[in-house]
């Protein structure tokens, strides 16, 4: 049926309602236009021509499919069963029985059932193409990415400028990791709709998620080209030209993608990163507290809020700013690391200890080697006392383990901490004897060539 019949014929039935006349309509037209209603979520109209049709057309069995799909729809899961029994019943080969029987299966939570009743509907509907949305949301819930996207080509095939799809696809490709595939496939759709602004806003996502940040910025002009108002596009942009570090320029983009549809606090956090980078710390401050305004839970504008009262130093302002962050995100180890530092320049002691054991939880860290990595982290940021505290913290929660002993000496001998180092060294060795020199040699291979430490293992293991 044509389109303008179609709308002309749920005006005929819109137009009886609200007349609260009777008319006839066959089982095609009854069918065609409950199928309207549940396709676009307006339940009870659908019931009214279900039921109509049951009335007018009692021997039509395809209204007890279509009583069985309104009743999953309306999450009424146990009647739903009994109608998909009784319409089983009626019309065991009606091609959309088993349509129902998959959505019905999915509000159940029965993935693995559901994916075999809609790949069983699939083989003799009409029309696959709702059929095949399900799957495709289905194997994406599940995390079955590879499966999604073969659903999802298929679906484009037939609705290639369906821009809703065309996000769905890259969403997945993004999921299974697969960016090289997602550009080789979004490339040969360009081939074929040049001018899909959709189309290479994902091709430049793809390549920006594989840090090729030119090709990245090309795409996303092209969808500029195609439409100046594209406001993700604009975004983008802006995020890439900012890991290029051209501050000057994201600033630029990110005002664009604020011009282009209503302001949002992401948007303003990421004004107030690039201003920061480009020195205007009054500026960023204004910025992340539009930031703040707009989304009070955007945590990543609280601690850049924290950060910068800290540099000025405003550091009681800065405190709480980094509190609010962690009240939003109490797993993140740079957030307590934040606070550490802030604390520790507060001279409150006690508290950046606490900060800095909530550091090492949040990193869930249980091996020596991984205490080490984290304080060679810290001390690339200068963060020295920080890693003498991590390296101190793990020399009491394994205070029997040569390797961590091995790991706090060499780390005392990085700092130029001599004294201590060597006495550490001696009682050391002392403990564990050799355990402990190839453990130290290991993590530290260039105190091998340090004269003094060979000689004090060569003094307490003769053999060494």
């Amino acid at each position: 049926m044509r389109e303008d019949e179609s709308d002309s014929l749920i005006q005929r039935f819109e137009d009886q309602i609200r007349l609260n006349q009777s008319g006839f309509f066959d089982v095609d037209e009854l069918e065609e236009i409950a199928d309207y209603y549940l396709e676009t979520g307006q339940l009870q109209r659908a019931l009214l021509a279900i039921d109509l049709g049951g009335d007018l057309h009692p021997y039509a069995t395809t209204f007890a499919v279509k009583r069985a799909r309104y009743l999953v729809a309306s999450h009424q899961l146990d009647l739903a069963k009994e109608a998909i029994q009784h319409a089983e019943e009626l019309a065991p080969n009606h091609p959309d029985l088993e349509w129902v029987r998959g959505q019905w299966l999915m509000r159940l939570g029965k993935n693995s059932e559901a994916i075999q009743a809609l790949r069983k509907a699939l083989q003799t509907a009409e029309d696959p193409f709702p059929i095949q949305g399900h799957l495709a949301s289905l194997y994406t819930a599940m995390g079955q990415f590879h499966h999604a996207v073969k659903v999802l080509k298929a679906m484009i095939r037939e609705e290639p400028k369906d821009d809703h799809l065309l996000y769905m696809l890259a969403a997945n490709f993004d999921m299974a990791g697969q960016d090289d595939k997602a550009i080789e496939w979004f490339k040969g759709y360009l081939d074929q709709y040049p001018y899909s602004e959709t189309g290479w806003y994902h091709l430049g996502a793809a390549y920006f998620r594989l840090d090729d940040w030119d090709k990245a910025l090309d795409a996303m002009d092209y969808a500029l080209v195609i439409d100046e108002n594209f406001t993700a596009a604009h975004f983008d942009r802006g995020r890439i030209l900012e890991e290029q570090e051209n501050y000057a320029q994201a600033l630029i983009a990110f005002q664009s993608a604020m011009d282009t549809d209503d302001p949002n606090g992401y948007t303003w956090y990421r004004i107030g990163v690039c201003q920061q980078a480009l020195g205007q710390a009054e500026e960023a401050i204004e910025s992340l507290k539009l930031a703040t305004k707009m989304d009070e839970d955007l945590d990543e504008a609280w601690i850049e809020l924290a950060i910068l009262f800290g540099e000025n130093g405003r550091l009681f302002e800065a405190i709480q700013h980094a509190k609010k962050a962690l009240s939003l995100d109490p797993d993140n180890p740079d957030y307590y690391l934040v606070a550490y530092d802030l604390y520790t320049q507060l001279g409150l002691l006690l508290e950046a200890e606490k900060m800095l054991k909530m550091v090492l939880k949040s990193l869930r860290i249980e091996e020596p080697a991984g205490l080490l990595e984290y304080a060679k982290s810290l001390l690339e940021m200068d963060q020295i006392d920080a890693a003498h505290s991590v390296l101190r913290m793990g020399l009491e929660r394994y205070p029997d383990s040569p390797e961590m002993w091995a790991i706090y000496c060499g780390f005392l001998y990085a700092i130029q901490e001599m004294t201590l180092a060597a006495n550490h060294l001696k009682e050391a060795l002392l403990r564990y004897g050799s355990s402990f020199s190839t453990h130290l040699y290991a993590h530290y291979p260039k105190l091998a060539e340090d004269q003094h430490v060979r000689d004090a293992i060569t003094k307490h293991l003769p053999h060494a």
